[in-house]
């Protein structure tokens, strides 16, 4: 305990002394982050290189924890594979770290910065970074390298996301490796210990000057860092925890992170955009809206994490089933707290699903598609007003009417009060023209009306095709036959 004391106040005094240095050096540079009043919120240019103070800071502690290694052996006893491990993972380390430093300098695409951190995960796992393997399952093994990359990668990315309030991301790690250390030192993990006490340091140091308001920013060099060092202390922990619910400790003691990247990803999808599509409507953004100043939404979030880990270190201490229900309470607090953000994605999905929308929408496109089916097999005029009526009956239409070379179709038989309700008149191929009269309270109905005539347009665009080329309509004719027989 005393040589974790001796890494952890060595390393928060470098970090203090480092990180004004470089801060008034690029600022003195003019290497500032500009503000735009949009996602960049802080009032002044401000460096960006927060990370670079971390990742030497880090690197010095922890190159002096190797060297003098014999010097607390004992400490370290039966742990000699597990701290060349640390030695190891240093190259993953600097990989991870100058992708972030190339994309704060010169830029990068996101799959340039994806491709980078993909290459640091995959040292990591050849370095021993990786889960344990399931007990009795072997054939699941060969899931532990693409699990390991894709747990490195996200925990990476998820600083990064969260890396838009002053002192946010850098405060959250804090939480999260001081729960991981608190949990290594009850289960006696004296190496995952050690890695973990120089970051703790160094972000201690850094929080001083990056807590709102702000003189120098992590930069992506810093927050991709210290979501990386994270991920890779989950992976070692996990190794020691491969039963119960301890393998779940890494991922509630990052939750913060892990909700605002499952709900990015899940907005996204639901507004078909871009994964990588930057916006303005991360957790952190939300709670802007909702009134709270930078420094109170920060300090909600510190909350929320400092919960989170504390639920991940008693849920690896208790009892199966107590730990069971811990989760589960955790689970219903996010529920609860995303409900609270009012993100319209989710509301609008949650009506979609549980208020009938789903099922109507479903049963509109089974409708269409039947509709689509028999006007394919329609052989005159006759036959596709057939296909109409029905789907007309089933969209709940008043009255539909079809005028097309000098025939007329009708469906309803009201055609006589039509001027009483609000209709549509659409042109149909040319001259012809289509009617619809809804019922006053069936308006979701005039979703039908754009696919419905479409599609009539498309059959008798096909048909005025095969009347000028009687050749191509025989061997029209002669494929439906031949489909026919087949079926």
């Amino acid at each position: 305990m005393l040589v974790l004391l001796i890494v952890g106040i060595c390393s928060l005094g470098v970090s203090l002394v480092l990180t004004p240095i470089f801060r008034d050096f690029f600022a003195f540079l003019e290497m500032v982050d500009q503000p735009d009043a949009h996602r960049k919120l802080h009032a002044r240019p401000i460096p960006r290189v927060g990370g670079i103070a971390i990742a030497i800071t880090y690197t010095l502690v922890m190159a002096a924890v190797l060297i003098s290694g014999s010097f607390w052996k004992e400490m370290l006893a039966e742990s000699g594979p597990s701290l060349r491990l640390l030695g190891r993972l240093l190259p993953a380390v600097a990989i991870v770290f100058l992708t972030g430093l190339i994309d704060d300098f010169r830029g990068l695409t996101p799959w340039q910065k994806v491709t980078g951190q993909i290459a640091a995960a995959c040292w990591a796992f050849w370095a021993g970074v990786r889960p344990a393997p399931i007990p009795g399952h072997p054939e699941l093994d060969l899931w532990l390298f693409p699990l390991s990359v894709l747990w490195l990668v996200f925990c990476a990315n998820a600083f990064n996301l969260i890396d838009g309030l002053d002192g946010l991301a850098s405060g959250v790690a804090l939480l999260g490796a001081a729960g991981l250390l608190m949990a290594g030192l009850i289960h006696h993990h004296p190496v995952l210990s050690l890695a973990i006490v120089p970051l703790l340091g160094s972000l201690l140091g850094f929080l001083y000057y990056n807590f709102n308001p702000a003189t120098v920013f992590l930069g992506d060099c810093g927050s991709l860092l210290i979501g990386f060092l994270l991920g890779c202390f989950g992976l070692m922990w996990n190794q020691h925890a491969a039963t119960g619910l301890g393998p779940l400790a890494p991922l509630m003691a990052v939750a913060v992170p892990t909700a605002d990247v499952a709900i990015s990803v899940v907005r996204r999808f639901l507004r078909r955009q871009p994964i990588f599509y930057a916006d303005h409507n991360h957790i952190h953004h939300r709670l802007l809206s909702l009134g709270m100043t930078q420094r109170k939404a920060t300090l909600v979030l510190y909350g929320v994490s400092a919960l989170a880990v504390t639920f991940a270190v008693l849920q690896t201490i208790v009892r199966p089933h107590i730990g069971t229900m811990l989760i589960v309470l955790f689970a219903v607090g996010a529920y609860v707290g995303i409900r609270k953000l009012r993100y319209v994605e989710f509301s609008s999905a949650r009506n979609f699903l549980f208020t009938g929308e789903f099922r109507r929408m479903l049963r509109m496109r089974i409708c269409l598609k039947e509709y689509e089916d028999a006007l394919s097999n329609a052989r005159n005029l006759k036959d596709c007003w057939a296909a109409v009526s029905e789907v007309c009956a089933a969209a709940g239409f008043r009255y539909v009417a079809l005028g097309l070379d000098g025939e007329h179709f009708e469906l309803g038989g009201e055609g006589r009060l039509i001027e009483h309700f609000p209709r549509m008149l659409i042109p149909v191929s040319g001259d012809g023209q289509m009617t619809f009269v809804q019922y006053t309270r069936a308006s979701a109905s005039a979703m039908w009306i754009a696919p419905i005539v479409e599609a009539l347009e498309e059959k008798l665009k096909m048909e005025h095709s095969l009347k000028e080329s009687p050749a191509d309509a025989t061997s029209v004719e002669r494929l439906a036959a031949m489909a026919t027989v087949t079926r």
